[in-house]
């Protein structure tokens, strides 16, 4: 993904980013009063999203989409991570008053859970076997290229760095009790934060009441090795962990600031 010298300067404005390629971490995904989450328009490729994820950062002055470190060092604006996906659904849930004051209803704040999400967590597939590796800031996928246009991206197994996991060890492709969650090798390699889990875990089968919930999807034997984009799932449809979809549509979700006016009304309020 190339950037033109305009971009550059006015990233170098936005996250304080030096000719050194030094930056200051301006996002702060502990401090949820300050961020607000937007949702993409659908885009018609996965590449497209990303790139169209990337203008509108650009062109807001209160962005807080987080970056991606390259092997440079240099820094570039990325999707989230699936874990932020599911961070972003909890804190949004349980923000109660909008911007302005107002009660939120139930619908406003299951609003990103009735939407599926893609990220920038990749899972690559090795050919002819049922293992996999999971990859929390999937380079290739931050930097795919604005035409690409293909079911998933080739690569080489052996030379991806990420979890390694076998999908017949283990329960995979059906749907799971919350201890099965809370247990499960996958769900715990791409959430880390076990309360963040744990918290999201109780809303879903709060919202979706029923004894299985949250499978996550993979798949198996592939002709060759591949490389594709992990999302969650919508509410209505069980909010699986999914690995099995092509890379020919995408919802992101943006991370921006809340403006001044709003944060001083919460800080007294």
């Amino acid at each position: 993904m190339a950037y033109t010298k305009e971009e550059l300067e006015r990233m170098k404005q936005f996250f304080c980013i030096t000719d050194n390629d030094e930056a200051e971490d301006v996002n702060d995904f502990n401090d949820f009063n300050n961020l607000k989450y937007v949702l993409m328009p659908r885009a018609e490729t996965y590449a497209l999203g990303v790139e169209k994820l990337k203008n509108a950062c650009l062109a807001d002055q209160l962005n807080a989409q987080p970056l991606f470190t390259q092997n440079d060092n240099s820094k570039i604006i990325r999707p989230l991570t699936f874990e932020e996906n599911i961070r972003a659904r909890v804190n949004d849930f349980e923000t109660l008053l909008d911007e302005n004051g107002n009660d939120r209803s139930l619908e406003q704040r299951k609003r990103l859970f009735n939407t599926l999400l893609d990220s920038c967590t990749g899972i690559a597939y090795k050919a002819k076997t049922t293992k996999f590796k999971l990859i929390t800031e999937c380079s290739e996928l931050v930097n795919i290229a604005n035409n690409f246009n293909e079911e998933y991206l080739p690569i080489s197994y052996n030379a991806v760095n990420g979890i390694e996991l076998d999908s017949s060890k283990g329960i995979y492709n059906k749907l799971l009790t919350p201890q099965q969650v809370l247990e499960h090798k996958a769900w715990n390699a791409i959430v880390q934060d076990s309360s963040l889990l744990k918290t999201y875990t109780d809303i879903v089968f709060q919202l979706k009441p029923g004894d299985k919930r949250m499978g996550f999807r993979v798949r198996q034997n592939t002709k060759k090795d591949e490389l594709r984009a992990l999302y969650v799932y919508v509410i209505d449809y069980i909010s699986n962990a999914d690995g099995d979809y092509s890379l020919d549509y995408a919802y992101f979700l943006r991370v921006t600031q809340k403006a001044p006016q709003a944060l001083s009304r919460e800080k007294f309020s």
